[in-house]
This record gives structure tokens, C-alpha cells and sequence, in this order.
């Protein structure tokens, strides 16, 4: 799992400004496996915490496998 400040652009829909990064726009948090292949991606602001994008993407990664058993 990893995050990734991004410059945005004025059009695009989700922005915030990452105070650690001194970067206005959005914000990714990324799911890999162990292979590095790509399993699951939550764009945000970029104002929204590490931890709490952590959070976020973690469940939704829950809720996915939850309704395909």
C-alpha cells in the first residue's frame, strides 16, 4: 500500500491542498500484491490524512471481497 500527492488541474472534481507535500489536488492510495500487480485504487483530496486514506481504501477492499464470496 502506498500514496501519491498529484497536481491537479481547475477542472478536475476532488482537490485539497497536502500540507506535507505542498501540493494542491488530489491524492491516491494504491493496493498492490506481492508481484506488484495493480489490486485495488482510491482517488481523494489530497487534505485527507495517510491513515484515514489507508482506512478508505482498505474497506472498500473488505466490502469487495465480502460480496464476491
Amino acid at each position: 500500500m502506498d500514496s501519491q500527492s498529484a497536481k491537479t488541474t481547475e477542472a478536475s472534481g476532488q482537490r485539497g491542498y497536502d500540507a506535507a507535500k505542498k501540493v494542491n489536488g488530489s491524492k491516491r492510495h494504491i493496493l498492490v500484491d506481492t508481484l506488484g500487480l495493480l489490486l485495488e485504487v482510491v482517488v481523494h483530496a489530497a487534505n485527507i490524512q495517510d491513515r484515514d486514506g489507508a482506512k478508505l481504501l482498505l474497506e472498500k477492499v473488505s466490502q469487495v471481497r465480502f460480496i464476491n464470496s
